[in-house]
């Protein structure tokens, strides 16, 4: 047990010993930056944005204020063509909106030199516009002329 206590003792006189040296002087300690204080109700400021992410908020919001002016054209329809034409509206102007962020994006990566990124959201655009068929299911057989003429299909 007195060679525990010994080594324990002598660990501990080593490190407080050294620890002072390993410290960095007072002089080379940086200041922490305090966060600012926000009253209660008010938001914290947001740090300056680039022409890009002004370009992409400006596109969101107008799609966002299109949508919210036909939604609120719905309220009250009853169920029939003028509300599924609106419900139909509503979501050509989401994917109206989807693919002027994407080519903003696609224009802003080309300014810049990122091509991989303006190749990607052309991609994704090209998605959008030109959806992939759906596979038919394992095993399901393609319908045959002949075979619909023999149920009395036209």
């Amino acid at each position: 047990m007195s060679r525990f206590l010994l080594l324990s003792s002598s660990l501990a006189l080593a490190f407080l010993t050294l620890a002072p040296a390993a410290a960095p002087a007072a002089d080379e300690v940086k200041p922490v930056a305090k966060a600012a204080v926000v009253a209660p109700g008010t938001t914290a400021p947001r740090p300056a944005l680039t022409a890009e992410e002004k370009a992409l908020f400006a596109v969101e919001e107008e799609g966002r204020l299109q949508v919210d002016a036909l939604v609120k054209s719905m309220a009250g329809l009853p169920d029939g063509p003028v509300l599924r034409a609106l419900e139909r509206k509503v979501e050509a102007v989401k994917q109206d909106g989807r693919i002027q962020f994407l080519q903003v994006k696609v224009q802003f990566a080309r300014q810049r030199g990122d091509l991989a990124t303006a190749q990607q959201a052309e991609q994704m655009i090209d998605l959008i516009l030109n959806p992939p068929k759906p596979a038919s299911a394992p095993g399901a057989r393609p319908e045959t002329d002949r075979a619909r003429k023999e149920a009395g299909r036209p």
